[in-house]
């Protein structure tokens, strides 16, 4: 039994792959996942959904190969993290879509506990916001009195989404996550690596389960002989940011990765101690734990990355190619001084503003749609040049290379704008699913087959530099100043239209 299985269960779609004991990517298969926008600011998808779509993947990768489920050692779950879910403890029925992410309705319960909020950075490293898990839990139990008297009785569970598939893959035995993705909840103490009574108490969540905690390569359970007629073993879990730096070979402090997704996430491996002092608007979190080592690692959260070009292609009609929004920014050789800043959800990293919407300045009459794509794809190379100067601040050290993957990476044109903003190099991932493939690898410690990353890293590539000539001559400090000033006013803004 020398194969693994790389899950990846992600906001936008659920990706499988098959690695054998060489690290080798044998097989990839991918379905989407729906989401839906119940009310604005809600994000919701269906947790049930995500089961079938990683049933089926493994299937997929399974026949594609034509390798039996008795062959697989192990089996790496890596997930979108802070998404909550709820569930029959003893059916693993779902009672309740999944509070996405991106989600913002429990604005009003971050905002309710902000008191607490230097106390709750120092023990999470998380700023206050609704993006994490607690805020989502604490709006459920007050707005679904009936889910939450379930949970208060412990007939139901909760966890985000590694608990969750978990859950549900073991058919109901496992009740389980890890530390990179605990510490995403803000319910978790980095240092001391165990969920935290007090944050439970600041967040009035009176409950009497929550997932066990164990190391990220460990036993988690087994997928239920029902599933595949096999009881394959689970074996890994890690957070898909977390995952995606694992398998970008990040094992050492000060290697750095960046991942462009539907947002854009920035990962700077720190070492063996909690980076809490001096965050400079980044957050602090556990990359990993082999054993009883953890590894620490800074972040910097765009919230808005690929997801900028989707809004595009819908506010211009371009249809769903993404590479429209890309053929119609190349042709204009500037923005004609046009600037967006797209805080369409509010402002991650380095601000960390809930309240910020997003604006496009600069607007003439002679403003087309190719200066307002080549606009926002420039917004996604400022907001991650925003985050890496941050990150050298915190960390103290400038960065000479960084890792990058994602599906906006499959784009020349944008890597080279992007390199070129940042006059720092970049490489591509040489494994094209990053993090499914960094699952894979954790399952792989999990399963015995390595004994840690020392034996891992002979067996990686080494990834392609992105070539920035293209733009490298352009005045991007000017711009980028500019693009800052803009993002100055968009933060003075209220909601209300009161500035």
């Amino acid at each position: 039994m020398d194969f693994l299985l790389g899950i990846d269960q992600g906001t936008t779609n659920t990706k499988v792959v098959l690695v054998d004991s060489q690290a080798r990517v044998r097989a990839v298969a991918e379905r989407r996942i729906a989401t839906s926008s119940p009310r604005p600011d809600w994000v919701e998808q269906d947790p049930d959904g995500m089961l079938r779509n990683v049933l089926d993947c493994v299937r997929d990768v399974l026949a594609q190969t034509g390798i039996g489920a008795d062959k697989i050692a192990g089996a790496g779950l890596c997930n979108q993290t802070e998404t909550l879910v709820v569930w029959d403890a003893a059916t693993t029925r779902p009672l309740h879509p999944a509070i996405v992410w991106q989600c913002r309705r429990s604005q009003p319960d971050a905002q309710a506990v902000q008191g607490a909020g230097a106390e709750i950075a120092a023990r999470t490293g998380l700023d206050l916001d609704p993006t994490f898990t607690a805020t989502k839990l604490r709006w459920l139990l007050r707005e679904r009195p009936d889910i939450g008297n379930q949970l208060k009785s412990g007939s139901a569970q909760w966890g985000t989404v590694d608990s969750w598939l978990i859950a549900a893959l073991s058919g109901g035995a496992a009740y389980v996550t890890e530390p990179s993705n605990a510490s995403r909840t803000m319910l978790f103490d980095i240092a001391r690596l165990d969920f935290d009574e007090d944050l439970f108490r600041i967040f009035d969540l009176a409950l009497p389960r929550r997932p066990e905690v164990k190391p990220s390569a460990a036993s988690f359970g087994r997928f239920a002989h029902a599933h595949l007629g096999r009881d394959i073993p689970i074996t890994g879990i890690l957070g898909d940011q977390q995952a995606a730096l694992f398998g970008h070979g990040c094992f050492d402090p000060g290697m750095l990765k960046a991942s462009f997704g539907t947002g854009g996430f920035v990962w700077l491996n720190a070492g063996a101690t909690p980076p809490l002092k001096d965050r400079q608007g980044l957050l602090a979190t556990i990359a990993w734990q082999l054993d009883d080592k953890p590894t620490y690692a800074l972040e910097g959260f765009v919230m808005y990355a690929g997801a900028v070009v989707d809004w595009l292609l819908r506010l211009l009609q371009l249809g769903s190619d993404p590479t429209a929004v890309e053929i119609l920014a190349r042709q204009t050789e500037n923005t004609g001084g046009v600037i967006l800043v797209p805080a369409f959800q509010g402002l991650g990293s380095p601000w960390w503003n809930a309240e910020a919407r997003a604006t496009i300045l600069g607007l003439s009459a002679g403003s087309d749609r190719a200066q307002i794509c080549r606009a926002g794809l420039e917004a996604i190379c400022y907001q991650t040049r925003a985050v890496l100067e941050a990150m050298t601040r915190a960390s103290g050290s400038a960065a000479t290379l960084v890792s990058v993957d994602g599906g906006m990476t499959r784009s020349d044109y944008i890597m080279a704008m992007q390199a070129a903003v940042l006059k720092t190099p970049l490489r591509r991932a040489s494994i094209i699913d990053v993090a499914p493939f960094g699952a894979a690898l954790m399952a792989g410690i999990g399963a015995g087959l390595w004994r840690g990353p020392a034996d891992i890293s002979p067996l990686m590539g080494s990834g392609a530099p992105i070539d920035q000539a293209a733009f490298a001559a352009e005045p991007w400090d000017d711009r980028y100043e500019q693009w800052r000033a803009a993002v100055d006013l968009t933060r003075q803004w209220k909601p209300d239209g009161r500035a």
